[in-house]
Order: structure tokens, then sequence, then C-alpha cells
């Protein structure tokens, strides 16, 4: 058998709490009084529910408009502040349903017992998911109110989610004056008495309340417990659930997010910001790659013209590899074609060179120059150096400058 839900119930005045274990089927087994922790080490690893004393929650009605429910929250501690002896401060305010007069049913419970219950029930190892005071789950009936008599104590129950505590022998006096106090039209035809145990003197002034004809008084044994009863018939949505506002997990977290809102938004702007700004720079260094090798494209082309182009980079370095050393493994002349014709270049007056072609042993030079003395000049230079051939392939005079184009060649060439 598959056990499902343990529902505790604290002593209201000690530190033992009543247990009542609940299968899938469900059957109950009663568990007794202990401690927490015995309890939980005798029904692991199950859902927790906790059933709070009536004396500890005051139901009550207030008339509030709004159905805002953060606005409801806010303005029932004002509502109900003249019917409460303590300061709203120090009570949580839990609202129910509303009746069809507009009225609404409202639990009020110290937030020093609320924070007593869960500190001991999480202390424990146990996460409760709903916390119920038991005066909002007593057994109702149309037209009647029901008063549950059992040991010590009575509950009473005047509607739907309405209840709540007395002292058993104090009950008849209790109950007639809050007969006489009743509106006219809300006063009850009828008072059921559900009595679990054995019968006591003071409950004959109970049945006394009957000896008028406006109310009938009719008795009725039980063999279950409050208890066990209250479990038995617990509604898949109980009418108040005391697990809200501050004590709700979902609130709770939202209510430590809160001051932290401005912080995360402007974080939150900075990281759209470093993306934009990412992608910004993206666009623009792809705009710049796209650039550089077109233009990547143009100076190969214009160095290796005639070629079929795949990858300009790695045919560019093949081509420089192939033009720093000679077949074999021979070193080319370039290097020292240039280094050694460098002087001469340099100190030729307005010379500019236009174009290089090197094939092996053979450097061809478009140069712009001055004059034509300048090139007679350039030649005689070049031709000093042993082994060389200067040929002057063409020249001619255009604008204030001459064009010409030369061919070194080294010896055996």
């Amino acid at each position: 058998m598959t056990q499902r839900l343990l529902i505790l119930r604290p002593h209201p005045e000690g530190s033992t709490w009543q247990a009542v274990l609940q299968a899938s089927d469900g059957r109950l087994t009663p568990l007794g009084t202990d401690t927490l922790d015995a309890l939980r080490a005798r029904a692991p690893d199950v859902a927790c529910r906790v059933l709070v004393p009536g004396t500890r929650v005051l139901l009550t009605q207030a008339h509030i408009p709004t159905r805002n429910p953060r606005a409801l929250r806010r303005a029932l501690p004002y509502a109900l502040e003249d019917q409460l002896a303590d300061d709203v401060e120090t009570l949580h305010f839990v609202p129910g349903a509303r009746h069809a007069d507009g009225s609404l049913t409202v639990a009020v419970v110290a937030h020093t017992h609320m924070t007593a219950w869960l500190d001991a029930v999480r202390k424990a190892g146990m996460e409760p998911d709903q916390v119920v005071p038991e005066t909002a789950l007593l057994p109702t009936e149309a037209g009647a109110w029901v008063l549950w008599l059992e040991g010590d104590e009575g509950w009473l129950s005047t509607g739907e989610g309405m209840g709540f505590t007395m002292e058993r022998d104090n009950a008849a006096f209790l109950l007639r004056r809050r007969l006489q106090e009743a509106p006219e039209d809300e006063r009850p035809k009828q008072l059921k008495l559900l009595r679990h145990g054995p019968a006591r003197p003071e409950d004959d002034a109970l049945r006394a309340l009957g000896d008028t004809d406006a109310l009938t008084v009719q008795v009725v044994e039980t063999s279950s417990s409050l208890l066990e009863h209250l479990i038995a018939h617990w509604p898949s949505r109980p009418p108040l659930n005391l697990l809200c506002g501050p004590y709700s997990l979902k609130d709770s977290l939202d209510h430590l997010w809160r001051p932290w809102r401005l912080a995360a938004g402007v974080l939150l702007a900075w990281v759209v910001i470093q993306f934009v700004g990412l992608g910004w720079n993206l666009q623009s260094l792809r705009a710049e790659q796209a650039a550089l090798e077109e233009r990547m494209v143009e100076v190969y082309q214009q160095t290796f013209p005639g070629g079929r182009i795949v990858d300009p980079r790695r045919q560019m370095e093949t081509a420089l590899r192939g033009l720093s050393s000679g077949p074999d493994g021979i070193h080319s002349d370039l290097q020292d074609l240039l280094a050694q014709a460098a002087p001469a270049l340099a100190d030729a007056e307005g010379l500019s060179i236009q174009g290089l072609r090197y094939q092996a042993g053979r450097l061809d030079l478009d140069l712009h120059l001055a004059d034509l003395q300048g090139l007679d000049r350039l030649k005689q230079q070049l031709e000093q150096k042993a082994g060389w051939s200067v040929d002057i392939q063409s020249a001619s005079a255009r604008d204030d400058r001459v064009e010409s184009r030369i061919l070194i060649r080294s010896s055996g060439s």
C-alpha cells in the first residue's frame, strides 16, 4: 500500500504533534502523538500537510470591493484593524472565498505562530504544501449550525469555511449568545451536535437550546475523531491555505527578487548593448575582411597575371616561396639583385618603381624618372655591377616624367 500524505497537527500547548498517515486509497493510519522527528521516522519520504488549531487562527469576514490580490492583501489589515487587539504588523492576513453579499472570508494568524510551525516542520526535514486551519474544514449542513464535541473542546461551524473553537463546558453559553447576536436571516433552524466519545453532563445545556420552537437540536454519535474526519473530507482546494504572501514559496522568491530588479534590468541592458556592439564590430570586421580579400586578389593578379585564383593568400605564399628558392634547391639571385640594385635605384632623382617582374636570372622594372639623362645614369650605375647586363626595353617622355622599362640579367641568363 503506497503512503501518500502525512497530516500533522500541532498540540496547542506543547512541542508534540499529532499525525495521521493517509494512503493512496484513502485509508487512514493514526500515528499517535509524538515529536516531529519521531513521526517523520515512521513515515519517511511522504508529502506533508499541516492542520493548525482553530484556537490560534481567527476566521472572520470583511467587505473589501477590490479583487486585485495585492491590493486586497494591503487593504485587509486596515479593514479589520478595529476588530483586533494585536498590532496588525504582527499578524498574517489570508483572504478566502467571497460570498454572495460581497463579504470575504479572512483568516488572521500571528506571524509568531506561523514561523514556529513552519520552522519546526522544516527542521524535521519536511516541507508542507498546505497549512490549513481546522476551523476552515469543519463539516457543514444547509440551514444548520454544526457543533463537533470531542474531549474538552467544541468546534462550531456556521457555514462553508467559517468556524471557531470553544471550551466544551462553556459551549451552551457561547452558542446562546452567538444565536442572539446573529441577524434574523442568518439564524439557523437546526443545531446538529456531532459527538465523539462519551456524553458529558454539560451537553444537557446544549440540548436545552432546542426547547424553543425556533431551533431544533439533533445529536449524532460519531466513531471518527475530528482529525480523522477532516482528513477524510479534505477538499482538493481548501477554502483557506495559510501558505500565501510572505509564506508562499513563489511570493517569497518574488519578495527577495524585487530589490534586485533595477540592478538586473541595468545588467540586462548592459549585456544587450554589449551584444549589439559585438554584432556591429563583427559586421565591420567581416566587411573589412571582404575588402582585404578583394585587395589581395588585385595584388595577386598584378603580381602574377593570368593565373587562376582559388586561394589568393595561399597562392601568394607559395609563389613567394618559389621566388626565394630556385630549381634543385639552389638559392635564387633575386635577393642579391634587389640588394645590389637598391643603392642605384635610391640615388636616381625622381625615380619611382611602378612594377617588378622576376624570372630566373631576369628582373623587369617599370620605372618613372625625372628625365632621360637620369635613365642613362641609372643604366651606367647598374652595369658597373660585375656580371650584370642592363637593357632599356622602352623609354618615352610623357608630360614632366620619363616612363621606362629596363631588363636586368645576371650572367648566364
